[in-house]
Protein backbone atom coordinates (compact mmCIF):
# COMPACT_ATOMS: atom_id res chain seq x y z
CA UNK A 1 0.00 0.00 0.00
CA UNK A 2 2.81 2.38 0.88
CA UNK A 3 4.42 2.12 -2.55
CA UNK A 4 1.08 2.95 -4.17
CA UNK A 5 0.68 6.11 -2.09
CA UNK A 6 4.26 7.18 -2.85
CA UNK A 7 3.67 6.58 -6.57
CA UNK A 8 0.60 8.82 -6.49
CA UNK A 9 2.51 11.60 -4.72
CA UNK A 10 5.39 11.41 -7.23
CA UNK A 11 3.17 11.30 -10.32
CA UNK A 12 0.98 14.16 -9.11
CA UNK A 13 4.00 16.31 -8.23
CA UNK A 14 5.77 15.70 -11.56
CA UNK A 15 2.65 16.51 -13.61
CA UNK A 16 1.63 19.50 -11.47
CA UNK A 17 5.08 21.06 -11.80
CA UNK A 18 6.16 20.10 -15.32
CA UNK A 19 3.00 21.27 -17.11
CA UNK A 20 3.15 24.87 -15.80
CA UNK A 21 6.92 25.02 -16.33
CA UNK A 22 6.59 23.90 -19.96
CA UNK A 23 3.48 25.90 -20.88
CA UNK A 24 3.46 29.13 -18.89
CA UNK A 25 4.73 32.11 -20.91
CA UNK A 26 3.14 35.06 -19.12
CA UNK A 27 0.10 35.36 -21.37
CA UNK A 28 -3.44 35.39 -20.04
CA UNK A 29 -4.16 32.06 -21.71
CA UNK A 30 -1.16 30.32 -20.15
CA UNK A 31 -2.54 31.06 -16.69
CA UNK A 32 -5.41 28.67 -17.45
CA UNK A 33 -3.44 25.40 -17.86
CA UNK A 34 -0.99 26.51 -15.19
CA UNK A 35 -3.60 27.09 -12.50
CA UNK A 36 -5.70 24.07 -13.50
CA UNK A 37 -2.66 21.80 -13.30
CA UNK A 38 -1.83 23.15 -9.87
CA UNK A 39 -5.48 22.81 -8.80
CA UNK A 40 -6.24 19.25 -9.88
CA UNK A 41 -2.84 17.59 -10.26
CA UNK A 42 -1.29 19.30 -7.28
CA UNK A 43 -3.47 20.45 -4.42
CA UNK A 44 -6.64 18.48 -5.09
CA UNK A 45 -4.75 15.29 -5.88
CA UNK A 46 -3.22 15.51 -2.41
CA UNK A 47 -6.62 16.31 -0.95
CA UNK A 48 -8.20 13.26 -2.58
CA UNK A 49 -5.43 10.96 -1.32
CA UNK A 50 -5.75 12.40 2.17
CA UNK A 51 -9.50 11.80 2.16
CA UNK A 52 -8.99 8.18 1.14
CA UNK A 53 -6.33 7.53 3.75
CA UNK A 54 -8.23 8.93 6.72
CA UNK A 55 -10.99 6.33 6.28
CA UNK A 56 -9.26 3.98 8.70
CA UNK A 57 -8.22 6.67 11.18
CA UNK A 58 -9.96 7.86 14.27
CA UNK A 59 -9.38 10.24 17.15
CA UNK A 60 -6.82 13.02 16.75
CA UNK A 61 -5.24 11.35 13.70
CA UNK A 62 -8.54 11.58 11.86
CA UNK A 63 -9.10 15.18 12.91
CA UNK A 64 -5.64 16.24 11.67
CA UNK A 65 -6.11 14.35 8.39
CA UNK A 66 -9.46 16.07 7.79
CA UNK A 67 -7.86 19.43 8.48
CA UNK A 68 -5.10 18.69 5.95
CA UNK A 69 -7.75 17.67 3.44
CA UNK A 70 -9.52 20.98 4.02
CA UNK A 71 -6.33 22.98 3.42
CA UNK A 72 -5.41 21.08 0.22
CA UNK A 73 -8.90 21.46 -1.21
CA UNK A 74 -9.12 25.15 -0.32
CA UNK A 75 -5.86 25.87 -2.15
CA UNK A 76 -7.03 23.83 -5.12
CA UNK A 77 -10.35 25.65 -5.17
CA UNK A 78 -8.62 29.03 -5.36
CA UNK A 79 -6.53 27.81 -8.30
CA UNK A 80 -9.68 26.46 -9.94
CA UNK A 81 -11.36 29.86 -9.73
CA UNK A 82 -8.27 31.59 -11.09
CA UNK A 83 -7.90 29.12 -13.97
CA UNK A 84 -11.55 29.45 -14.93
CA UNK A 85 -11.38 33.24 -14.85
CA UNK A 86 -8.23 33.23 -17.02
CA UNK A 87 -9.76 31.20 -19.85
CA UNK A 88 -13.12 32.98 -19.64
CA UNK A 89 -11.47 36.40 -19.83
CA UNK A 90 -9.16 35.20 -22.61
CA UNK A 91 -12.21 34.25 -24.69
CA UNK A 92 -13.74 37.66 -24.03
CA UNK A 93 -10.58 39.48 -25.12
CA UNK A 94 -10.30 37.32 -28.25
CA UNK A 95 -13.98 37.78 -29.08
CA UNK A 96 -14.62 34.01 -29.16
CA UNK A 97 -17.66 32.08 -28.00
CA UNK A 98 -17.55 30.12 -24.77
CA UNK A 99 -17.94 26.37 -24.20
CA UNK A 100 -17.93 25.27 -27.83
CA UNK A 101 -15.25 22.58 -27.91
CA UNK A 102 -15.47 19.15 -26.28
CA UNK A 103 -12.75 20.19 -23.84
CA UNK A 104 -14.68 23.34 -22.94
CA UNK A 105 -17.89 21.38 -22.28
CA UNK A 106 -16.05 18.88 -20.08
CA UNK A 107 -14.33 21.80 -18.41
CA UNK A 108 -17.63 23.48 -17.60
CA UNK A 109 -18.98 20.25 -16.09
CA UNK A 110 -15.80 19.90 -14.05
CA UNK A 111 -16.07 23.49 -12.84
CA UNK A 112 -19.69 23.04 -11.74
CA UNK A 113 -18.85 19.86 -9.85
CA UNK A 114 -15.78 21.64 -8.49
CA UNK A 115 -18.14 24.15 -6.89
CA UNK A 116 -20.54 21.51 -5.58
CA UNK A 117 -17.89 19.32 -3.96
CA UNK A 118 -16.51 21.94 -1.54
CA UNK A 119 -20.05 23.06 -0.71
CA UNK A 120 -20.71 19.49 0.35
CA UNK A 121 -17.50 19.59 2.36
CA UNK A 122 -18.60 22.74 4.17
CA UNK A 123 -21.94 21.13 4.89
CA UNK A 124 -20.07 18.20 6.43
CA UNK A 125 -17.97 20.54 8.56
CA UNK A 126 -19.68 20.11 11.89
CA UNK A 127 -18.28 23.27 13.45
CA UNK A 128 -20.36 25.34 11.03
CA UNK A 129 -23.49 23.68 12.38
CA UNK A 130 -24.96 22.90 8.95
CA UNK A 131 -24.83 19.12 9.13
CA UNK A 132 -26.72 19.07 12.42
CA UNK A 133 -29.69 20.77 10.76
CA UNK A 134 -30.40 17.53 8.91
CA UNK A 135 -31.93 14.43 10.54
CA UNK A 136 -29.35 11.99 11.88
CA UNK A 137 -30.18 9.34 9.28
CA UNK A 138 -29.29 11.74 6.44
CA UNK A 139 -25.94 12.89 7.83
CA UNK A 140 -23.93 9.80 6.72
CA UNK A 141 -25.53 10.06 3.28
CA UNK A 142 -24.46 13.69 2.95
CA UNK A 143 -20.88 12.73 3.78
CA UNK A 144 -21.06 9.79 1.35
CA UNK A 145 -22.30 12.12 -1.40
CA UNK A 146 -19.50 14.61 -0.68
CA UNK A 147 -16.82 11.92 -0.90
CA UNK A 148 -18.12 10.50 -4.16
CA UNK A 149 -18.82 13.84 -5.84
CA UNK A 150 -15.31 14.93 -4.91
CA UNK A 151 -13.72 11.83 -6.42
CA UNK A 152 -15.91 12.09 -9.53
CA UNK A 153 -14.91 15.75 -9.96
CA UNK A 154 -11.22 14.91 -9.78
CA UNK A 155 -11.51 12.00 -12.25
CA UNK A 156 -13.51 14.16 -14.64
CA UNK A 157 -10.79 16.79 -14.37
CA UNK A 158 -8.24 14.21 -15.54
CA UNK A 159 -10.35 13.52 -18.62
CA UNK A 160 -10.71 17.24 -19.26
CA UNK A 161 -6.96 17.75 -19.02
CA UNK A 162 -6.36 14.83 -21.38
CA UNK A 163 -8.62 16.52 -23.93
CA UNK A 164 -6.73 19.79 -23.52
CA UNK A 165 -3.25 18.34 -23.97
CA UNK A 166 -3.82 17.65 -27.66
CA UNK A 167 -4.67 21.30 -28.39
CA UNK A 168 -2.10 23.06 -30.54
CA UNK A 169 -1.67 25.81 -27.94
CA UNK A 170 -0.31 23.38 -25.37
CA UNK A 171 1.06 20.58 -27.56
CA UNK A 172 4.67 19.76 -26.67
CA UNK A 173 5.31 16.68 -28.80
CA UNK A 174 6.74 13.68 -26.95
CA UNK A 175 6.39 15.51 -23.63
CA UNK A 176 2.62 15.67 -24.14
CA UNK A 177 2.56 11.90 -24.62
CA UNK A 178 4.44 11.50 -21.35
CA UNK A 179 1.88 13.74 -19.60
CA UNK A 180 -0.98 11.71 -21.04
CA UNK A 181 0.56 8.47 -19.84
CA UNK A 182 1.29 10.01 -16.44
CA UNK A 183 -2.30 11.20 -16.02
CA UNK A 184 -3.66 7.78 -16.97
CA UNK A 185 -1.38 6.09 -14.43
CA UNK A 186 -2.29 8.68 -11.79
CA UNK A 187 -6.01 8.08 -12.23
CA UNK A 188 -5.58 4.31 -12.16
CA UNK A 189 -3.44 4.51 -9.03
CA UNK A 190 -5.99 6.64 -7.15
CA UNK A 191 -8.80 4.25 -8.12
CA UNK A 192 -6.68 1.32 -6.93
CA UNK A 193 -6.03 3.10 -3.63
CA UNK A 194 -9.76 3.78 -3.26
CA UNK A 195 -10.47 0.09 -3.73
CA UNK A 196 -7.66 -1.22 -1.51
CA UNK A 197 -7.85 1.21 1.40
CA UNK A 198 -9.68 -0.34 4.37
CA UNK A 199 -12.97 1.25 5.28
CA UNK A 200 -13.25 3.13 8.51
CA UNK A 201 -14.63 1.53 11.60
CA UNK A 202 -18.03 2.93 12.56
CA UNK A 203 -17.56 6.23 14.36
CA UNK A 204 -20.10 8.65 15.78
CA UNK A 205 -21.16 11.42 13.40
CA UNK A 206 -19.86 13.91 15.95
CA UNK A 207 -16.31 12.55 15.67
CA UNK A 208 -15.43 14.47 12.52
CA UNK A 209 -13.88 17.90 12.94
CA UNK A 210 -14.18 17.75 16.71
CA UNK A 211 -11.22 17.57 19.03
CA UNK A 212 -10.99 14.30 20.87
CA UNK A 213 -10.21 14.96 24.49
CA UNK A 214 -8.39 12.60 26.79
CA UNK A 215 -10.80 10.88 29.14
CA UNK A 216 -10.78 12.45 32.56
CA UNK A 217 -10.44 10.33 35.63
CA UNK A 218 -13.68 10.17 37.50
CA UNK A 219 -13.30 11.74 40.93
CA UNK A 220 -14.45 9.60 43.80
CA UNK A 221 -14.80 11.56 47.03
CA UNK A 222 -12.96 10.18 50.00
CA UNK A 223 -15.16 8.28 52.36
CA UNK A 224 -15.25 9.64 55.91
CA UNK A 225 -12.90 7.88 58.23
CA UNK A 226 -14.42 5.83 61.00
CA UNK A 227 -14.28 7.70 64.27
CA UNK A 228 -12.27 6.14 67.06
CA UNK A 229 -14.36 4.57 69.82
Amino acid sequence: MRWLVISIHVLALLCAVSIPVAIFNGTLFSWHPTLMALAFLGFMAEGVVTSILFRSKDGQDRVRAIQRHLVWQALGFLCLLGGFYAIYQNKVVAGKEHFKSVHAKFGLATFILGIMAPLGGLMSFRRLGLLQKFPDKFQPRIKWAHRNVGLLTWLLALVTIQLALTHHAVWKGWLTRVWQLGLACLGAAVLALTWLQPRARPVPASADFELVMEPTRKHTPDLPRAQAV
